[in-house]
C-alpha cells in the first residue's frame, strides 16, 4: 500500500481547525481510532511531588504562565468540573418584549425571530444599545454583515462609552476584512473595561490577524485585570474568552501547552456550559475547536454535538464537524456538513474553506478557486483565503497564478506563517517534499511559537525516512506543544526505535525491534538485495538513497508511524523511502501472520515507481506495478472479485480507480480497486507492449497528467479506455473458464417465464434466476420444465445437475452431469459437478479425471487443485499431489500448510534444493517458528553445507534464546563445521554454545556435546 499524505482537513483554516491536518489513511476509509493503548490521552490531572518528599497530591492544574505568578495565584482552580455534578443556571422563560427573551430565541438558533424582537426594542431608550448589538449577533450569524453594521451605527452616538458595542463592531469589521478599523473598536473597548475579557480577547485577536504579535501578548497579559475583578467566573462568556486569552497568550509567549491545556478546556471553556450557563454553546463551539487543534477529533465531535443539541444551526458547529469527517476521508460527509452551514450562513469562511479544502484532497483542484472566491468577495483581506488560494496554484506549479494572493496577504500582514504554511501542507501532501521543506521552513521562521509548522516538517521528515531530523523536530514542536496527540505518539515511538536493531547493505537499511524481533535482521536484508535487481530492472529506475525497512513488533506502533495514531487498515505502507511494516506475529498483531515476503515486494515496487516519477504515479498506477510484482498476483480472492465486479458491471471507471484505494465507499472496494488495478495493467502491456508501462513512468515524471499518459503514450484516450478494457475483461473471464455475463433480473425471468410457458430458453433462464436465489426446488422444477421443452437445453442441464448434486442425488446428477457434457463440451459446470458426485463416491479414478478435466477449463479456481493435492495424498502418490500443492501456494501465500506438505514431501524424494526453497517460504509467513530453521539446517548439513546449517541453526536460539535444547543443536552444528573445516576458532565458539546450554540445563546432552569438542579441538591443537 502506497500512502498518500495530506492535509486532512482546512489547510489554513485556523478558525476551526487550526492544525487538524491529519495524514491520509488511504487503507481505512472508515476513519481512524485515536488513543489506542499506550497513546496519548487527554490529560486531566498532574502529580505534583512536595519538596519534603512525603507524596504528591493530584490537583488540577491552573497555571497561565510561570513569568506571572501574580496572575497565577489569582486564578484559582475551581475543581475538574466535567464529572462532578454542578449548580448550573437553569434556562428560564423570560418576559416577552425583553432582552431576555429576544436573546433567548437567539440561542435556541431563531435568528429570524430574534432579529425582529430586537428591532422592537430599538425604540427602547433603556434597551437601544443592547437590541442593536443582539441585532448584530443574530444578523451577523447568518452573513448579513452590512446589515449589522448598519443596526450598530444607528446607536453609534449612545454606544460610544459602551465596550460591548466597540466588541460587537469590532467583531462584523473583521469578519469583512476591516481590520484597521476594527482594531480602533477594540482598543476601544480595552480602554473602556480593561477587565472585560471578551473585550481583551478580540484586541488580541485583531492585533494578531495585523501581525502586531507583540502588541498582542501585552494586550492578552492584561488579562491580570480580568482576574482582580474576581467576576469571570460567574459568567459564561468572560470564562470561555479567558480560555481563549490564556491559549493565545500561552502561544505567543512560549509556554508549554501541558502547563495551561488542561486547565482551559476543564476550568475555563467546560466550566462555562457546565457551571455559568448550561445553555451557553458558544463555549461548547471554542472546546470542540481547541480540542481539534490538539488533535483530539473524537473529543471535539461531543462538544459539537453538544453545541447543536443546545442550537441547532450552528455553522462553526457544523463546520468543525466537517473538519472530523475530512481527517477521516469522508468527502460527501464533509461537503454536507459544510453545506448544512453554509444552509444557515451562506458566506460562512470557515464552511467555504473546509468545502475548498475537501475538494483540495479530493484532487478536484479546479473547483477550488471559486469557491475561495466567495470567501474574498466577503472579506477580499481574509488571511487563510489568500493562502488557500496561493496554495493550491503552488501545488499545480503555476507560481504566476499564486503570486498575487501571495502579495496581497503580505500586505496585510507579511509576518503570517499560515501562508507558507498551506503551501507546504499541500506540497507535501503531493510528495514534493523538497520544495514543501522550503516553505516549511519560511513558516518556522516567521512563527517560532507555533507548533503547528514545525509538526508538519518533523511528520514529513518521517515520510523521507529522516527519522533523526524528524525526531529533532518533534522535540521543537513537543516543547512548544507538548499536549498534541500526534506529537506524543511520534515522540514515544521515536523514543522506542532509538533502540531498534539496524542491517545496512549496499541499498537498504534494515530496523526491527531487536528484543522481539531479531529473527527478521538478516533475513530481510538478505532477501530486498536479491530483489533489488529485479524490481528496479523492470521499471527501469534506481532510488537515488538506500531504502529504509522498518518492522515495528505491534499494530500500534506500525499505525503510529504512518498516521501519527493507533489505526491504520493495512500491515504494509510505503511512504516513499520508507518502507514500514507490521511484524508477522499472530500474537502481537490482530492481522495475524503474512508473507513479509510478499508484503515487501509490494513496497519496495512503491518505493521504486513513486521515485522513478518524483512521487507524481497516480494512485491506482503504483499499486498496479506493486501487484505485477507480487507472487501471487492471481490469488483466488482478487479472481472472484474481478469475474463478478465484470458480470455485475461494478469496474471502477479508470478515473475513479484511485479513490478505491483512498476512500473506498463499501466492503471490498480497495480490494478490488488492488486487482482492477493489476489488471488495467495487464491490458496495457497486452494491447501496447510492456515498453509503455516505462515510457507512462516518464510520462508522469515529466509532469503529465493521467489524461495526457493515455491520450499521448498508452494511446487510448482516457474517455475511451473503459469502454476498451471492459472489452478486454469479458473476454478475459471467458478464457479463465467463467461466465462474464450478469446473472439473470429475476423479475424479469419470472414475468417472461409466465409469458412464455412453452419457451423452454425462458424456463432455462427462470431456473438460472431461482439458483441464484437459493430456491433449489424452484430452479430444479423450472429446469425440468425447459428440458421437457427442449432436452438439449444446456442450461436447464447444467442447473439439473448442480441442484441434484447439492440434494446428494449423486447417480442422478452424475447422469446430468454427462448429459451436458455431451451437449456443451465447454462448459465447466459438468466436470465441477462429476468430480464432486465422484469424490462422495470415493470413486477416485472417475474422479481425478473429472478434476483434471475441471483444471482445463477453469484454472484459476482453486476447488480442483485442493481435491487433487488431497487425494494423491490419500492414495500414497505425493509426488502427483505436488504441482496442485504449489500451484494452491502460489495463489495464497498467506498461510505456511501448502508451504510445508511441498517442503516436506520434497524432503522425502531427497530433493533437497526445493525443499529448502519452501522450508524458506514457511518462513516468510511465518518467521517465528524455530523446526522450519531446523530443518533446513539439517538439510545443509546433509548437503555437507556446514556454514548455512550453522546460520540456521542459529536463528533458533534467536528465538528460544532460554532453551538449552535450541543451544546444544547450535553447539552441535558448531563442531560439526569446525571438523569439517579442522578450525579451532570455530570448535570454541561452539564450546561457548555448549557451556551455555549447560548453564541452562547442566542435566542436558550439552556435556557429550561438550566432550566431543573438547577432543577436536585437542586433536587439532597437537603437535604435528
Amino acid at each position: 500500500m502506497a500512502i498518500d499524505f495530506g492535509p486532512g482537513a482546512c489547510t489554513g483554516l485556523r478558525g476551526i481547525a487550526a492544525s487538524l491536518v491529519l495524514a491520509a489513511i488511504v487503507t481505512t476509509g472508515t476513519g481512524v481510532r485515536l488513543a489506542s493503548a499506550g497513546q496519548a490521552e487527554l490529560p486531566t490531572t498532574r502529580k505534583t511531588e512536595p519538596a519534603d518528599g512525603s507524596g504528591g497530591k493530584t490537583v488540577v492544574l491552573d497555571p497561565i504562565s510561570r513569568g506571572i505568578e501574580s496572575i497565577i495565584k489569582r486564578l484559582k482552580p475551581s475543581g475538574k468540573t466535567t464529572t462532578a455534578p454542578a449548580a448550573v443556571r437553569q434556562a428560564t422563560q423570560a418576559p416577552a418584549g425583553t432582552i431576555e427573551s429576544a436573546r433567548e430565541l437567539y440561542m435556541r438558533g431563531q435568528y429570524r425571530p430574534a432579529g425582529n424582537a430586537y428591532r422592537k426594542l430599538l425604540d427602547n431608550r433603556e434597551a437601544r444599545v443592547s437590541a442593536a448589538i443582539g441585532l448584530a449577533q443574530a444578523l451577523s450569524m447568518t452573513g448579513k454583515y452590512q446589515h449589522a453594521i448598519e443596526a450598530l451605527d444607528k446607536v453609534k452616538d449612545e454606544a460610544a462609552k459602551r465596550a460591548g458595542w466597540h466588541v460587537a463592531m469590532a467583531e462584523v469589521l473583521h469578519a469583512i476584512g476591516k481590520y484597521d478599523e476594527a482594531l480602533k473598536r477594540a482598543a476601544a473597548a480595552t480602554e473602556l473595561e480593561p477587565a472585560w475579557a471578551p473585550a481583551i480577547f478580540v484586541h488580541g485577536m485583531v492585533l494578531e490577524t495585523l501581525g502586531h504579535k507583540a502588541k498582542a501578548t501585552a494586550v492578552y497579559k492584561t488579562m491580570s485585570h480580568t482576574v482582580e475583578a474576581d467576576t469571570y467566573r460567574k459568567d459564561a462568556r468572560s470564562l470561555v474568552a479567558l480560555g481563549r486569552i490564556m491559549d493565545r497568550y500561552g502561544v505567543l509567549s512560549g509556554q508549554r501547552a501541558s502547563e495551561q491545556a488542561s486547565n482551559i478546556l476543564h476550568n475555563y471553556l467546560q466550566e462555562a456550559y457546565l457551571k455559568a450557563d448550561k445553555t451557553y454553546w458558544p463555549a461548547n463551539v471554542t472546546a470542540g475547536v481547541f480540542l481539534l487543534s490538539k488533535h483530539r477529533p473524537s473529543s471535539a465531535g461531543k462538544e459539537f454535538a453538544l453545541a447543536l443539541k443546545r442550537n441547532p444551526h450552528l455553522p462553526d458547529a457544523y463546520a468543525g464537524l466537517g473538519a472530523i469527517e475530512l481527517s477521516r476521508w469522508q468527502f460527501e460527509k464533509c461537503i454536507a456538513l459544510a453545506d448544512k452551514a453554509l444552509a444557515i450562513h451562506p458566506s460562512h469562511a470557515d464552511a467555504l474553506l473546509l468545502k475548498a479544502a475537501c475538494l483540495m484532497q479530493w484532487r478536484k483542484f479546479e473547483q477550488v478557486p471559486p469557491i475561495v472566491e466567495k470567501v474574498l468577495k466577503v472579506n477580499p483581506n481574509h488571511l487563510d483565503a489568500l493562502s488557500l488560494m496561493a496554495a493550491v496554484h503552488v501545488r499545480l506549479d503555476d507560481n504566476e497564478k499564486a503570486q498575487p494572493f501571495i502579495d496581497r496577504a503580505h500586505k496585510i500582514n507579511a509576518g503570517y506563517y499560515g501562508l507558507p504554511l498551506a503551501t507546504a501542507e499541500w506540497l507535501s501532501a503531493g510528495r514534493q517534499f523538497e520544495l514543501a521543506e522550503t516553505y516549511y521552513r519560511q513558516a518556522i521562521e516567521l512563527a517560532p511559537e507555533q507548533a503547528e509548522p514545525i509538526t508538519g516538517l518533523g511528520r514529513m521528515y518521517l515520510q523521507t525516512g529522516d527519522e533523526a531530523k524528524a525526531l529533532e523536530t518533534l522535540k521543537k514542536a513537543h516543547e512548544i506543544d507538548d499536549f498534541r496527540a500526534d506529537v506524543v505518539n511520534f515522540m514515544n515511538l521515536l523514543n522506542k526505535m532509538k533502540d531498534y536493531m539496524v542491517r545496512e547493505t549496499d541499498h537498504f537499511i534494515v530496523k526491527v525491534d531487536g528484543k522481539l524481533d531479531a529473527i527478521l535482521a538478516d533475513q530481510v536484508a538478505e532477501y530486498m538485495e536479491t530483489i533489488y535487481s529485479e524490481i528496479t530492472g523492470d521499471y527501469a529506475h534506481e532510488p537515488g538513497e538506500k531504502t529504509i525497512v522498518e518492522f515495528f513488533p505491534t499494530h500500534a506502533d506500525f499505525s503510529v508511524r504512518i498516521t501519527g495514531r493507533g489505526w491504520i487498515g493495512t500491515v504494509g505502507a510505503s511512504t516513499g523511502r520508507v518502507i514500514a511494516l507490521v511484524a508477522p506475529n499472530s500474537e502481537r498483531s490482530q492481522f495475524g501472520t503474512h508473507n513479509w515476503a510478499t508484503v515487501l515486494r509490494h513496497e519496495y515496487t512503491h518505493t521504486v515507481t513513486l521515485s522513478a516519477t518524483n512521487n507524481r504515479i497516480p494512485h491506482w498506477f503504483t499499486e498496479a506495478c506493486a501487484v505485477f510484482q507480487q507472487p501471487d498476483k492471481r490469488n483466488y480472492k482478487f479472481v472472484r472479485m474481478l469475474v463478478q465486479a465484470t458480470r455485475t458491471g461494478k469496474l471502477f471507471p479508470i478515473k475513479e480507480l484511485d479513490w478505491g484505494f483512498i476512500r473506498p465507499k463499501k466492503t471490498g472496494d480497495r480490494s478490488l480497486a488492488y486487482a482492477q488495478s493489476e489488471w488495467v495493467m495487464e491490458y496495457i502491456i497486452e494491447a501496447k507492449g510492456y515498453d509503455k508501462i516505462i515510457e507512462m513512468l516518464k510520462g508522469f515524471r515529466d509532469g503529465l497528467s493521467q489524461t495526457e499518459v493515455f491520450e499521448r503514450i498508452v494511446e487510448i484516450p482516457e474517455k475511451d479506455f473503459d469502454k476498451a478494457f471492459d472489452k478486454w475483461a469479458h473476454e478475459t473471464v471467458k478464457r479463465w473458464g467463467f461466465n462474464p455475463e450478469p446473472p439473470p433480473n429475476y423479475a424479469k425471468a419470472v414475468k417472461a417465464a409466465k409469458e412464455k410457458p412453452a419457451d423452454a430458453a425462458a424456463q432455462a433462464t427462470l431456473a438460472v434466476a431461482k439458483y441464484y436465489r437459493r430456491d433449489r426446488r424452484g430452479a430444479e422444477q423450472a429446469a425440468k420444465k425447459a428440458l421437457k421443452l427442449d432436452p438439449d437445453n444446456s442450461r436447464a442441464q447444467g442447473v439439473l445437475a448442480i441442484v441434484l448434486a447439492s440434494q446428494k442425488k449423486y447417480d442422478d446428477a452424475i447422469e446430468a452431469a454427462n448429459r451436458l457434457e455431451k451437449l456443451d463440451n465447454t462448459t465447466s459446470f459438468a466436470p465441477k459437478v462429476l468430480s464432486q458426485c465422484y469424490i462422495a463416491k470415493k470413486d477416485w479414478a472417475n474422479a481425478i479425471t473429472a478434476l483434471e478435466l475441471l483444471q482445463q477449463r477453469q484454472p484459476l479456481d482453486s476447488y480442483s487443485y485442493e481435491q487433487l493435492a488431497t487425494i494423491y495424498n490419500q492414495l500414497g502418490q505425493p509426488e502427483k499431489a505436488l504441482p496442485n500443492l504449489i500451484h494452491l501456494h502460489r495463489h495464497t501465500m498467506t498461510d505456511p500448510k501448502y508451504a510445508r506438505q511441498i517442503a516436506e514431501t520434497y524432503r522425502a524424494l531427497k530433493q533437497y534444493d526445493q525443499a529448502l526453497t519452501y522450508f524458506e517460504e514457511i518462513t516468510h509467513i511465518n518467521p517465528y517458528q524455530p523446526n522450519a530453521y531446523e530443518a533446513m539446517a539439517a538439510i545443509y548439513r546433509t548437503n555437507g553445507d556446514y556454514g548455512k546449517a550453522v546460520a540456521a541453526i542459529e536463528k533458533v536460539t534467536l528465538l528460544e534464546p532460554d532453551s538449552a535444547d535450541a543451544w546444544a543443536k547450535t553447539a552441535m552444528m558448531r563442531y560439526l563445521a569446525g571438523q569439517a573445516a579442522k578450525d579451532p576458532g570455530m570448535l570454541r565458539h561452539a564450546r561457548q554454545a555448549a557451556e551455555k546450554s549447560m548453564t541452562l540445563d547442566p542435566q542436558g546432552r550439552a556435556e557429550q556435546v561438550l566432550e566431543r569438542i573438547d577432543d577436536a579441538i585437542e586433536e587439532l591443537e597437537k603437535p604435528s
